[in-house]
């Protein structure tokens, strides 16, 4: 009977443990909500505060590894030049008008185009993960345009 218990609560905690572990991956409705956070953000505070907030490593949206599921958030022009990054900072200020994916897709051109169609959406392409920065991922954006600038967010697929 003991053995049995024991095997019952070795279950239980498997199955929780799994079920947290689960729940803790990002999901398309936890990037949205975060972008739709940062367009609240920038429309109390204004760009620079904003920017500031996003650079910060501290701040609600870096990248924080185990924490806001590992979300963050990044900021363009229309143009394509970076103007601020929830994780890479080095890319502040440089143009990836051109940058293509590793299938050749120019994802900021696209998410531009659909930004002025549809003023926010989704859209899939290839991606470095910066929770393991030597693996391109499949990765999906909602990004939103907000006073000249694309806000985004995205997950990587698993």
């Amino acid at each position: 009977m003991k053995n049995l218990i024991l095997a019952v609560v070795f279950v239980m905690v498997t199955a929780l443990l799994g079920s947290v572990a689960w729940a803790s991956e990002p999901t398309k409705d936890d990037a949205k909500a975060l972008v739709k956070e940062a367009v609240a953000y920038a429309k109390e505070n204004g760009r620079e505060k904003f920017f500031t907030e996003v650079r910060n490593p501290n701040g609600k949206f870096h990248f924080k590894e185990g924490t806001k599921k590992g979300l963050y958030i990044f900021v363009y022009d229309e143009k394509g030049v970076v103007l601020a990054h929830g994780v890479r900072l080095e890319l502040t200020g440089r143009n990836r008008w051109n940058d293509k994916d590793p299938d050749g897709k120019y994802w900021i051109r696209e998410w531009t185009d659909l930004v002025h169609k549809s003023g926010s959406g989704w859209i899939a392409y290839k991606e470095f993960n910066p929770a393991d920065k030597n693996q391109i991922m499949d990765k999906s954006s909602f990004v939103e345009l907000l006073d000249g600038m694309v806000i985004g967010c995205g997950i990587y697929a698993k």
